[in-house]
């Protein structure tokens, strides 16, 4: 019994020599939001699993209304499927003729701009935030996502913080993207790599 005992103290102290954690180590992923604002992040919650959906595809405006109502600045002309999901949207920008697709999730913890004439997929994941390793407690980190005009990200993509797509960029189906595109550019893969650029034919 002594012997078990021991053991375990031995291990408990060894593993805090690895890894450097005290007594009063907290695991959480913290948050840098005020009391008002998480209340706001968690009334649009409910507004988007509810009031949202109710209107099918057809019915767009409804939708804008809303998320115009929590501070998003949206062309008339958007697209923006009823079963997509934005958080925070406050902090999303979206240009004329551009369109969210099904399931999609926009992860507004910092800007998010869409342009003009954009396309973004079903299953299509924007992520704005992450959480530093360099940090005990996983600080969170947030940068930017910037898609410029006439981008089409298909689905099942994840665009990453910081990133930049610039004009007409193509985003295959299932990638990662953590780096910037140039204009024309066609990526895909896992993380994403550039395969060729975008031609246009027969354009009238």
């Amino acid at each position: 019994m002594i012997g078990q005992l021991l053991e375990e103290t031995l291990l408990n102290l060894l593993k805090k020599e690895l890894f450097m954690i005290s007594d009063d180590f907290i695991p959480v992923q913290t948050t840098p939001f005020d009391k008002k604002t998480k209340i706001k992040i968690h009334l649009w919650k409910l507004i988007n699993k509810t009031i949202f959906r109710i209107f099918p595809n057809q019915i767009k405006k409804p939708r804008i209304f809303l998320l115009r109502l929590f501070g998003a600045k949206l062309a008339e002309t958007v697209n923006i499927n009823r079963k997509s999901n934005i958080e925070l949207p406050w902090n999303l920008k979206m240009g004329h003729l551009s369109s969210l697709g099904e399931n999609s999730w926009i992860y507004c913890l910092d800007k998010i701009e869409i342009g003009q004439k954009c396309c973004i997929g079903k299953d299509v994941y924007l992520i704005t935030g992450s959480h530093s390793i360099e940090s005990v407690n996983f600080n969170m980190t947030t940068k930017p996502i910037i898609i410029n005009d006439g981008c089409w990200i298909a689905t099942g993509s994840y665009v990453l913080a910081g990133v930049i797509l610039e004009r007409f960029s193509v985003i295959g189906a299932k990638s990662i993207v953590i780096k910037n595109t140039e204009e024309f550019d066609v990526v895909a893969g896992n993380p994403a790599r550039f395969i060729k650029k975008r031609e246009f034919k027969n354009i009238k």
